[in-house]
């Protein structure tokens, strides 16, 4: 087994990418051949993995796994990567349509950053000031749907929460199923200024807190711009990276909604047969 990889990340959150559009995966059990290789230690490591096929609606298809498998609806890093890496295959131009799960969307290079567009945000949609008991007490959240589903929690501590701290609270909520049928990523907000925000995320599929996340920067900017907390365009530092988000409300949507921030191509080569051994 030989097959080509590009090693990318966003702001920290690290992707493998394979250029499938010629089959060369044809044959895998996908999910499995995920979750072997996004072993970090064991294998080469990532946060997910993401599949360049062909398309017939956009320039091209992007498929996006999660590292334990499961295929998800849209990743915000991630399509900044997989923009720039269709960009050096020449599968697309500097201004760039691709496929999701979760819709069509457009891309740009932008000198050594890459900008994904993101669709209308219907206000009407999220679900605001809401409380629960998670097993910690009575918690406020809030919660929306960027491509994926987004719980956002405000602390002013978020700087000083420690590793386990996240993934207990994080784990607790992703898996209150009553609440989010289908699970949910966590965000832990502070709001450092008018146009800036401080994000921690826990990541379903992941299972575990990501250096950034995309969908998530989006879902904490526009549930604080919904509680008059900032304005647009907004920085939003993650442990990884600064990422800019903006958009424009326009009645009961939020129009105009962009993701801006670093695709980096750090390693490139071949899985080899060993990398699947369990």
């Amino acid at each position: 087994m030989r097959i080509e990889f590009v090693k990318m990340n966003g702001a920290g959150n690290d992707f493998i990418l394979i250029d499938n559009r010629n089959g060369i995966l044809n044959g895998f059990d996908i999910s499995r051949f995920v979750r072997l290789v996004c072993r970090r230690r064991k294998s080469i490591g990532a946060d997910g993995l993401m599949i360049l096929e062909n398309s017939d609606k956009a320039d091209f298809k992007m498929r996006y796994f999660n590292s334990d498998g499961s295929e998800g609806e849209m990743c915000g890093n991630g399509a900044r990567c997989i923009s720039r890496f269709a960009y050096l295959l020449g599968v697309a131009k500097e201004t760039m349509r691709f496929e999701t799960l979760s819709g069509i969307h457009e891309a740009a290079i932008v000198g050594d950053d890459v900008r994904v567009n993101f669709p209308d945000l219907d206000l009407s949609t999220f679900r605001l000031n809401q409380y629960h008991n998670f097993g910690f007490g009575e918690m406020e959240f809030h919660f929306a749907v960027v491509g994926v589903p987004h719980a956002v929690i405000y602390r002013e501590d978020v700087e000083l929460m420690s590793d386990d701290l996240i993934k207990d609270l994080g784990r607790k909520i992703r898996y209150s199923l009553d609440l989010f049928p289908n699970g949910t990523n966590v965000n832990f907000v502070k709001v450092s200024g008018e146009n800036e925000l401080i994000v921690r995320t826990y990541e379903r599929g992941v299972e575990d807190e990501t250096l950034a996340c995309g969908t998530g920067s989006i879902a904490s900017c526009a549930i604080s711009f919904v509680l008059s907390k900032i304005q647009p365009p907004v920085l939003v530092k993650a442990k990884g990276g600064t990422l800019e988000i903006g958009f424009q409300k326009v009645s009961s949507l939020l129009k105009h909604v962009y993701l801006k921030g670093d695709a980096r191509i750090v390693a490139q080569g071949y899985i080899l047969s060993d990398a699947l051994k369990e």
